[in-house]
């Protein structure tokens, strides 16, 4: 039995309410991006720091 690792990009999205499409107008970014970040196969800083601005809180 496989068990993927919760994605904590989704677990944000998910503690807001946004949808991706959402979150798409709120953090400036297309919805094909978030979606490429919430499964792992784009890894931007930049545009990480950008959905956790849209949702309000600060990277460490």
């Amino acid at each position: 039995m496989n068990v993927a690792p919760r994605n904590p990009i989704t677990d944000l999205r998910a503690s807001t309410g946004y949808t991706i499409e959402e979150l798409s107008v709120v953090s400036g970014l297309t919805v094909i991006e978030i979606m490429k970040i919430e499964s792992g196969e784009l890894v931007d800083p930049a545009k990480v720091a950008r959905l956790f601005a849209a949702a309000g809180l600060k990277q460490v």
